[in-house]
């Protein structure tokens, strides 16, 4: 992750340390950093409170279709911690619709930009630790797709 190009320090892009070797993953994975991006604009451009929910609001949105989708493809690939994994995106689901709960009657300018914060580390971490553990699954077991640019998975 770099944050070269956007003034704010929590600009999230997207380089090939992320890819889980399946482009369609690849793809909901970057549709949620476009997302996060999109939500701390939000914040640093100090809109109103309204538009920042909106816009959390589409990253569990976002979130609960990315995880279905994800948990149909491991049971077709027979991974075995899907269980394990699912419970993770529980987790994650959880402490989202939490930190929405906690804003329904709007809170303060600190306590948004703080759940922004939460919200983006929440999904980061996913991605970087559970998400990388299929990721090595498909790779060992030959399910990634060809053409697929994915780093060693023993980096």
């Amino acid at each position: 992750m770099t944050y070269q190009t956007d003034p704010s320090p929590w600009r999230l892009e997207w380089n090939d340390e992320l890819s889980v070797c399946i482009p369609e993953i690849d793809a909901e994975h970057q549709h949620f950093i476009i997302l996060v991006n999109v939500l701390n604009r939000a914040i640093v451009g100090r809109m109103a409170l309204e538009e920042i929910k909106k816009r959390m609001q589409a990253i569990v949105d976002d979130a609960v279709a990315h995880f279905t989708h994800e948990e149909a493809l491991f049971r077709e690939w027979r991974y075995p911690a899907a269980e394990e994994h699912a419970q993770k995106h529980a987790q994650v689901l959880l402490a989202m619709r939490e930190i929405m709960k906690r804003f329904e009657h709007d809170g303060t300018e600190y306590e948004w930009i703080e759940a922004g914060l939460q919200v983006k580390q929440a999904l980061i971490d996913h991605l970087l630790t559970e998400d990388m553990k299929y990721r090595d699954y498909c790779l060992a077991s030959g399910l990634q797709s060809a053409g697929a640019k994915c780093p060693d998975a023993s980096s």
